[in-house]
């Protein structure tokens, strides 16, 4: 549950994380911040990229009241610093939205690998997969150079990555849950940061202790930019730049395996 508070925060509320040490912590020099950790008592942010912060709960709160407990937080930070909450928080439909992005944070978060799509430097497409893990919201890659995404993303950089359902795990092969991104990716240096994603990557891939020490492996920060979620026929969801999900809407009926021109869904 922890995870995902983390993971949950820092990707679908993170302008409201500098908000939290700017008011509680009485802060004016704060402007980013990212949820490393929570317990009873307070809330720790990484602030402007170097600093751990600590933020204390109004009360002493379990995790199962936590996301509550941020939301009062923040909506007292908001209205003290005068800032307005964003208009998508007024609609309707926004809880329902946030029960998908919890969904598919989730699916992906119990991912330990994924699968890359990348171009070739002749512009041939070129499938592939990488160890994968999320880790304070954040999402990484551990690959080598002696694969081919290697010098696909040094080159041009275009990568779409998938996340897809277990053939063993499936009620329907043809409509397997997935998620796709299209995504950044940003080749990281061995420092402290380094050191600390590497540990949590091993705790899942014991052959990490061997290769995090070799030198042509490389770790990889993902940055998703916009995708698609879908759960079933007539279930597939758009995810824009800014995480927002939108249900498509269909244009006609299901009408057998390929649908009119090829589409099985029938979305605009």
């Amino acid at each position: 549950m922890k995870d995902r508070i983390l993971n949950h925060m820092n990707e679908d509320h993170n302008e409201v994380l500098a908000l939290y040490v700017q008011y509680f912590n009485k802060r004016n020099d704060v402007y980013e911040a990212k949820l490393i950790d929570v317990n009873e008592e307070e809330m720790i942010l990484r602030v402007n990229g170097s600093e751990d912060v600590k933020v204390k709960f109004t009360k002493r709160t379990e995790l199962k009241d936590m996301h509550m407990e941020m939301v009062k937080m923040a909506k007292i930070a908001r209205k003290e610093l005068g800032i307005p909450a964003p208009e998508k928080y007024k609609d309707k439909n926004h809880l329902k939205e946030e029960e998908f992005k919890i969904e598919i944070s989730d699916f992906v978060r119990e991912f330990r690998s994924v699968i890359l799509g990348t171009v070739t430097s002749e512009g041939e497409p070129n499938v592939t997969y990488a160890p994968f893990l999320r880790f304070r919201g954040d999402n990484y890659i551990f690959i080598s150079t002696t694969g081919d995404h290697f010098d696909n993303l040094k080159n041009n950089g275009k990568l779409e990555v998938l996340f897809i359902e277990d053939e063993v795990k499936t009620k329907e092969i043809s409509v397997r849950t997935r998620v796709r991104y299209t995504a950044k990716a940003e080749f990281l240096e061995r420092n402290a940061q380094f050191e600390e994603v590497m540990d949590e990557f091993q705790k899942n891939n014991n052959m990490m202790k061997m290769t995090r020490t070799m030198k042509d492996f490389y770790l990889v920060k993902l940055k998703f930019i916009k995708g698609r979620y879908v759960k079933g026929i007539g279930k597939a969801y758009d995810i824009n730049e800014n995480g927002d999900v939108t249900q498509l809407m269909r244009t006609h009926d299901y009408e057998g395996e390929h649908g009119d021109h090829g589409n099985p869904h029938g979305y605009k």
